[in-house]
C-alpha cells in the first residue's frame, strides 16, 4: 500500500493519485489556515469525500503545525493532536526541529532543511527522533521546485540525513508535497529519485508504504493507549 503522507488538496487529486499507483493520501492543511475558532480540521471536502474513487483510495487528514517557538509549538500540538489523522511540524528552524523530535505526539518533522544551508538535522536530533518515533520527511517536491545549484545543495542535505539514518535508524517518509497534478509523482518515480541521494530500494519502499501506514494505524488506535506499552482493549 503506497501512501503519500504530505499532499495539498486540489480538485481531482484522489483520481490522479490512484492512477499513479497510490492507495492512500494524507491531505494536509496548515495550522495557520485553520479557523481560530476551530479545534482542528473540519473534515473532508465533498469534492473528494463523495468521489467514486473513494473505494479505491483512502484519504486521511493531516495538519502541518507552524510555530513561532517551542512553547508555541507545544500549545498547537495540544490543540490539534486529537483532531487529525497525521500531525506534521513545519521544520526549518533548528529550535523547532529539536522540539518536534522531542515530542512523542508528533508524527512527522516536515522538511527540517527548508531554507537552510545545512540539513537542519544532527546526531542529537536523529537520536531523539528514533527514541520518540518521529519520522523525518524527504520532500521530493521541495527538491523539484528548486533549480540548478540549489538542487545540488538540497541533495547534499538529503545525503546528510541518510548518513544519520544509517547510524540512528529513525523513520523516514518520502512525500511529493504536491499542490497540483504537475507536482504529483508516482511511487516508482519517487523511489527512483531517492537513489540520487543514497537511499536503497528497501528503505525507499518502506518510506512510501510501511512507515506511513504504521503512523496512520498508530493514530487510529491512539484513543486506546493508556500509557507506553499499555492499550485498552474494547
Amino acid at each position: 500500500m503506497f501512501i503519500d503522507l504530505h499532499v495539498h488538496y486540489y480538485p481531482g487529486i484522489t483520481k490522479d493519485a490512484w492512477k499513479m499507483g497510490y492507495q492512500g493520501l494524507v491531505l494536509v492543511k496548515s495550522s495557520e489556515k485553520l479557523s481560530s475558532h476551530s479545534n482542528g480540521p473540519k473534515g473532508p471536502s465533498k469534492d473528494y469525500k463523495n468521489s467514486d474513487i473513494r473505494a479505491k483510495i483512502s484519504t486521511f487528514e493531516g495538519v502541518e503545525v507552524r510555530a513561532k517557538n517551542p512553547e508555541d509549538l507545544k500549545r498547537k500540538i495540544q490543540r490539534f493532536r486529537n483532531s487529525t489523522d497525521v500531525l506534521l511540524v513545519h521544520g526549518g528552524d533548528l529550535k523547532i526541529n529539536r522540539a518536534a523530535v522531542e515530542d512523542v505526539r508528533v508524527d512527522v518533522l516536515a522538511h527540517p532543511y527548508q531554507g537552510r544551508k545545512d540539513s537542519g538535522f544532527n546526531h542529537i536530533l536523529a537520536k531523539k527522533a528514533a527514541e520518540n518515533g518521529v519520522a523525518v520527511e524527504i520532500n521530493i517536491g521541495y527538491f523539484l521546485r528548486n533549480r540548478n545549484h540549489r538542487r545540488q545543495k538540497i541533495l547534499a542535505q538529503f545525503r546528510e540525513i541518510m548518513k544519520l539514518k544509517a547510524k540512528y535508524d529513525f523513520s523516514l517518509v518520502i512525500t511529493s508535497g504536491a499542490r497540483s497534478i504537475y507536482d504529483l509523482r508516482s511511487p516508482r518515480d519517487l523511489m527512483a529519485l531517492s537513489s540520487c541521494f543514497g537511499m536503497d530500494k528497501e528503505t525507499a519502499f518502506s518510506s512510501l508504504s510501511n512507515v506511513p501506514e504504521a503512523i496512520i494505524e498508530k493514530n487510529q488506535l491512539r484513543h486506546q493507549i493508556i500509557s507506553s506499552g499499555v492499550r485498552l482493549l474494547e
